[in-house]
């Protein structure tokens, strides 16, 4: 009860810098807690996520309580159900705080709504928290919730990990349920979730995993769990690409990750270059593919009511319509050369380590700074892959700088295993913003 007490106090404190809600619940988050302090002395307890509190991304349907997608669109619009694993997580024992910012309809990378305000990052409010998912990271960072529920297109949950120094894994596609989460782009879109280390995120990740009847793309496979190195990584390989991830990147980034790289050795795992002849087309493959997907899924609104969108999402949307079927179609076909390249790279090593994001959070209103955040997070939407974003360092400005540990499909739990040994082995994830 007192850690809800403390939440919401703080969501109360925080809030009107970072502007991080669109709906508070803390009516509903104190009867959670009552009942969840009572299930616990009666022994009847859930696990470890009963009676911790959370929030959920404007995007996941909570019933009875507004889901807005941070539109004006969806501005009154009130599910009649929960999403999947809005379920699960409440099933668990969570405590639902509120309903926390995304880019609109997540058709972005800053969380800058012209309906609600922007959403801003805890490490210097003149900065973006990410996105789209920028108001469960601005969240997570503050120290107001102990998770939040992302979802990542392009990036939508590294990112904000990556811009506000937490951590967040896109797991493989398949294995979270989308059912009940507004979608962005059917074949790009995953769902999980960001948290204060690696150990949190696969708690979390294991009780929103496993096959729903509700949501065909998903597989029937026990939860991952997190693989135990013990306190060394020797007879690790870490693949670095050597195409695209380490071009084009600040000197900040570039510099927290040859550190990163030091430590892994330190800590007995092997580096090794991968080559990847294809990544390059990845970008462009994607885009064609969220597009097409995007203005298919907003082509009533986008027809009927284009003046309600924001002038950056009814851009993307028209663009959409213009693109021919045929390069959708081509596209689609083409992914399978990228998903080739990653496996090929990854057949030799445990996972392929690479920087988030090729530059710290950029400041509010910096379109082509936000425009750059998910150049090295999309490929892995493309392929599905799962991708691990945590803390590796900090910007001279004080910002987080994240790394990435990408791994073969449905092994999540080798990246968050070498993931957990090395924030046992630094101090990244113990460092706060000072709100």
């Amino acid at each position: 009860m007192e850690l809800a007490e403390a939440s919401i106090a703080r969501a109360a404190g925080l809030n009107p810098k970072l502007n991080a809600f669109v709906t508070m619940t803390a009516e509903l988050a104190l009867a959670e807690a009552r009942q969840a302090e009572d299930e616990i002395m009666r022994g009847a307890y859930r696990g470890p996520l009963h009676g911790i509190p959370i929030v959920h991304k404007d995007l996941y349907y909570t019933k009875g309580i507004r889901t807005t997608c941070s539109s004006k669109i969806l501005a009154d619009f009130v599910p009649d159900h929960d999403a999947t694993t809005v379920a699960k997580l409440h099933a668990a024992g969570s405590v639902l705080l509120g309903k926390v910012q995304t880019h609109e309809f997540a058709c972005g990378a800053s969380t800058s709504s012209p309906h609600f305000g922007p959403c801003l990052n805890p490490w210097n409010t003149d900065h973006v928290p990410g996105g789209s998912s920028g108001g469960s990271g601005a969240a997570v960072a503050a120290g107001i919730a102990y998770m939040g529920t992302g979802s990542d297109t392009g990036g939508s949950i590294r990112i904000p990990a990556a811009c506000c120094g937490v951590v967040g894994i896109k797991p493989t596609y398949g294995r979270v349920s989308k059912h009940g989460v507004f979608p962005m782009v059917w074949s790009l879109d995953h769902a999980g979730p960001l948290t204060r280390s690696v150990k949190d995120a696969s708690i979390c990740l294991d009780v929103m995993s496993g096959f729903d009847a509700k949501d065909e793309s998903t597989v029937d496979l026990p939860a991952p769990g997190m693989r135990d190195y013990g306190d060394s990584l020797k007879g690790v390989k870490l693949g670095i690409p050597t195409e695209f991830y380490y071009e084009n990147i600040s000197a900040d980034v570039e510099a927290a990750l040859h550190a990163a790289m030091a430590k892994f050795r330190e800590l007995g795992a092997e580096i090794v270059e991968v080559k990847m002849p294809m990544i390059h087309r990845a970008q462009g493959i994607a885009m064609a593919i969220c597009l097409g997907e995007l203005s298919a899924i907003h082509e009533e609104w986008i027809a009927t009511r284009p003046q309600d969108y924001g002038p950056d999402v009814r851009l993307m949307l028209e663009s959409g319509k213009d693109l021919p079927a045929s390069a959708y179609l081509q596209a689609q076909r083409a992914r399978h050369l990228v998903v080739q390249d990653y496996l090929d790279a990854l057949s030799g090593v445990d996972a392929l380590l690479t920087p988030t994001t090729p530059i710290t959070a950029p400041r509010s209103g910096d379109f082509e700074g936000s425009l750059q955040l998910a150049r090295l997070t999309m490929p892995t939407n493309l392929t599905g892959l799962p991708s691990l974003s945590m803390p590796c360092g900090f910007s001279p400005a004080g910002l987080p700088v994240n790394m990435q540990l990408i791994g073969r499909p449905f092994e999540e739990a080798t990246i968050l295993g070498i993931g957990h040994v090395y924030e046992q082995n630094t101090d990244w994830h113990t460092r706060h913003p000072a709100l």
